[in-house]
């Protein structure tokens, strides 16, 4: 269950920020998309007092280690090329920005190599669903 405050990095129109805030628990939420469209079609999906939403590119967020929990579907595309090194560098911020005991939960394509990069970033990793051609990861910091 997630509690307390956290962010959506590459929150596109709000899919996965939508299931969090079901949770009675969070306090907030943070949506962060460099696509200026995905912010506004967030807006428009995810009506809840407790999100906050950001046009910004996460990799130059500031990492302050405050938050409680990271979801996240990392892309892994740049201008239409795959560029598996973004969606690297979201994990990285997202520890960066993750207090200590904080979760951060990734969903990622299966081909993408991602398992280095997490186990490099954060404590404790497990893979929770690996099916249907992704893998959902539990990574604590």
């Amino acid at each position: 269950p997630l509690k307390g405050a956290g962010a959506d990095l590459g929150c596109g129109f709000g899919a996965l920020s939508t299931v969090v805030l079901r949770a009675p628990a969070v306090t907030a939420l943070r949506l962060v998309d460099i696509d200026r469209r995905a912010v506004e079609a967030a807006k428009r999906n995810v009506d809840d007092a407790r999100a906050g939403f950001d046009w910004a590119d996460v990799r130059t967020l500031e990492g302050a280690g405050d938050l409680n929990f990271i979801v996240s579907n990392p892309p892994f595309h740049d201008g239409g090329d795959e560029d598996r090194r973004l969606g690297q560098a979201f994990i990285r911020k997202a520890a960066e920005m993750l207090k200590k005991g904080g979760t951060a939960w990734i969903v990622a394509n299966r081909h993408l190599p991602y398992e280095a990069e997490l186990d490099a970033a954060f404590k404790r990793v497990r893979m929770v669903v690996d099916q249907g051609g992704y893998k959902v990861f539990e990574a604590v910091k």
